[in-house]
């Protein structure tokens, strides 16, 4: 048995084939830390982010002279963190000695001379496997060190004793080739290295790049959304995965949690979602087969397709003709992928399932939901409101049905980049009112507290000079933008001590924003919050007003 801390252990899953799973050694309310560590095992940056993230603690440094001022002026931490280079490999940089030290006498020193230059920038993987192998060979082979190398050799999938490696090759075989060739890389890079007892070296290499390639989670910034690289840890990765899981996983910069959405008992097993969950089951399904190698048995994916996430507003059967010619042109096109979209076997679909099933895949493609998408957050807006206005004119989907949400999330990005802050807050605020509570009916759930967080820098952009006679058109209909600023504010705020807590980097900019702004509305915390409270059914009335198709 492996044990993480006292509230959670590592033992044998219920799930039939599951392996191992984590379980609760005491009982969990909804916000609880349920398992924590202070940095994963293995957190490797993003080439992209190696200039100007710490590759220790992930704080990054915003290096565009004028993007480092608005972030100072808005008290980012990007504009107030300076990464320095490595001055032996001039490729991992940090914010400051300290982080550098601990790096070096934990890590850095067993890639530094491997990955300088002139050698090409290795991805995250290779980075990571030589690291790993450093780490293994200088282990004693009686401490802890050397044991959590042996669980993510021997116990992690598909490379472990219960090995499914040539399951995997037959799966995936080109995917298994390029994961060979990694391995390869790493092992060969760091000079082919000997280990003491009966361990390979090259064996373990290709464990390492297999394990963590296929049970590595995200690292990413809630502050700004930026993603930093890949993650993986014994204990947060020996969570298993469930379309209804009772955890999630937030990322601290460097510490990572599992926090309870729900009440959890003593003993009883820990899931967290590796995949969209709001997704149909059929796009679940197949992602969680293609990146992880699985057939998921949840208690979701058993009940088929009676989830909320498999319902359209109307029958296939009501879509108006005037779609009929458009969809039987994309059933030609994604005929591949309609199993995946369609709630039986293609051969006994309808000619109106296939059609929406059709129209489905296309809007996942554009939304870049799509496991071969390429469009992948690269769709310009034109696209994606277009297909955003296929799915609601249809009359098909409804507001919560994927990947309407997704286009929703996308088109707020865009305006904002676009310079169309109105747009992107009627949008935003929409989301707020009519998807966000259905799709994640936890007000602490991360997603939730970070787009109700965006939605009030937006309503703060709002209520500057440029935007005055919008400023006004809302006064008049009741909505005091400064007030929905505050109130939304006020939500994030109250939400983050169960998610990230206000001594994460994210809680102390919330945190600090937060005063400054009550401070200087002139109002004691109390009078501002029955404002609030006053404001808002004006505000959700006229969010249910908003109509996206003529948006």
């Amino acid at each position: 048995m492996a044990t993480a801390t006292g509230s959670v252990k590592v033992v044998p899953s219920g799930i039939p084939g599951a392996g191992r799973g984590l379980f609760a050694c005491q009982k969990f309310m909804p916000g609880d830390v349920v398992a924590s560590v202070d940095r994963p095992f293995v957190a490797e940056l993003e080439t992209e982010r190696m200039e100007d993230t710490c590759a220790w603690c992930f704080q990054r440094g915003e290096k565009d002279p004028e993007n480092r001022a608005k972030a100072a002026m808005m008290g980012m931490p990007q504009g107030f963190i300076d990464t320095k280079a490595c001055a032996g490999c001039h490729r991992a940089a940090y914010c400051s000695k300290t982080c550098q030290s601990r790096a070096w006498k934990r890590e850095h020193k067993y890639e530094c001379g491997v990955i300088a230059p002139p050698r090409p920038e290795l991805p995250e993987s290779v980075r990571a496997a030589i690291k790993l192998l450093g780490r293994l060979k200088a282990a004693d082979p009686s401490g802890p060190e050397h044991k959590n190398m042996l669980d993510l050799l021997l116990q992690f999938r598909p490379a472990g004793t219960d090995s499914r490696l040539e399951a995997f090759k037959e799966i995936e075989k080109q995917k298994f080739d390029d994961f060979n060739m990694l391995a390869w890389a790493a092992w060969s890079y760091c000079g082919k290295p000997g280990m003491l007892g009966s361990v390979d070296s090259r064996a373990a290499s290709t464990a390492f790049v297999f394990n963590i390639l296929c049970n590595a989670f995200t690292l990413a910034s809630p502050v700004d959304g930026v993603k930093f690289g890949i993650g993986f840890d014994n204990t947060i990765c020996a969570a298993n995965h469930s379309c209804d899981p009772n955890v999630v996983m937030t990322f601290l910069q460097p510490k990572v949690e599992l926090r309870a959405l729900r009440p959890i008992k003593n003993g009883e097993e820990i899931f967290v979602k590796y995949v969209d969950v709001t997704n149909p089951i059929g796009v679940r399904q197949a992602e969680l087969k293609q990146r992880h190698f699985f057939d998921c048995q949840c208690s979701k994916c058993l009940k088929g397709t009676g989830a909320a996430e498999d319902r359209f507003a109307e029958s296939p059967d009501s879509l108006p003709g005037r779609y009929f010619t458009v969809a039987d042109a994309l059933a030609k096109k994604h005929e591949a992928k309609l199993p995946h979209f369609l709630g039986s076997p293609v051969d006994t679909a309808t000619t109106a399932q296939k059609r929406v099933a059709a129209m489905e895949a296309e809007a996942f493609v554009i939304s870049g939901m799509a496991l071969d998408s390429e469009d992948t957050l690269e769709s310009d807006e034109e696209k994606m409101r277009n297909a955003l206005k296929m799915c609601l004119d249809s009359g098909i989907w409804s507001l919560t049905r994927q990947p309407v949400p997704e286009f929703c999330r996308q088109l707020f990005r865009m305006y904002l980049e676009n310079g169309s802050p109105y747009r992107a807050f009627r949008i935003g605020l929409k989301s707020y009112f009519e998807i966000q509570p259905k799709l994640t009916p936890q007000t602490f759930d991360p997603d939730r507290v970070i787009n109700t967080w965006g939605l009030a820098a937006v309503a703060n952009v709002l209520c500057g000079p440029a935007f005055t006679e919008i400023y006004g058109e809302l006064q008049a209909s009741g909505v005091d933008l400064r007030v929905v600023f505050i109130g939304l504010l006020f939500e994030v705020y109250d939400q983050l001590p169960r998610m990230y807590g206000l001594a994460s980097p994210f809680g102390k900019v919330m945190e600090s924003t937060f005063k400054q702004v009550v401070a200087g509305m002139g109002l004691s915390e109390a009078e501002l919050r029955e404002r609030v409270k006053q404001t808002w059914p004006s505000l959700e009335t006229a969010a249910r007003s908003i109509d996206l198709l003529k948006d």
